[in-house]
């Protein structure tokens, strides 16, 4: 299991997905609130889903920026941002979205699986083994003691 470099890293990935998430359900929104403000004949919804479309937008706009910087900690692919590459053969897809699967993935399990590289990453920073060197000596702590 692959982890990220970064707490920057874990934050941007997280940022991603709550964004893709919450532009997912905005759009769901706006789109039934748009549907009964048109057969109901209520001039008042309209307007208020035509602010929801706007500020969908404006998020879709907002989660491609911070997805950018956000990629695989193995291959370094952007796996929330829309690429052009191709997709692990083994690459699984939720309701036509690989991306989707991705956020609810690091949202709710901690990890996910990149579609590019088709590894798993984990939403945590490695904790390295740091041993301190002795000025002079050349030895480490752990081997002056043996």
């Amino acid at each position: 299991m692959h982890h990220p470099r970064s707490i920057c890293d874990v934050r941007r990935l997280r940022l991603a997905s709550l964004l893709l998430l919450g532009n997912r359900m905005l759009i769901l929104t706006a789109g039934s609130l748009l549907l009964v403000s048109f057969f109901a004949n209520d001039q008042h919804l309209m307007v208020f889903g035509s602010i929801l479309v706007a500020t969908s937008f404006v998020l879709i706009i907002a989660q491609w920026i911070v997805a950018l910087h956000a990629g695989c900690p193995l291959c370094r692919t952007p796996v929330l941002a829309p690429m052009g590459c191709a997709k692990h053969r083994k690459a699984k897809w939720l309701l036509g979205s690989y991306k989707l699967r991705v956020a609810l993935s690091i949202m709710f399990k901690e990890r996910f699986r990149c579609p590019y590289c088709n590894e798993l990453s984990a939403m945590e920073v490695r904790q390295k083994l740091i041993t301190p060197r002795l000025r002079g000596s050349g030895m480490t702590t752990f081997s002056r003691l043996r």
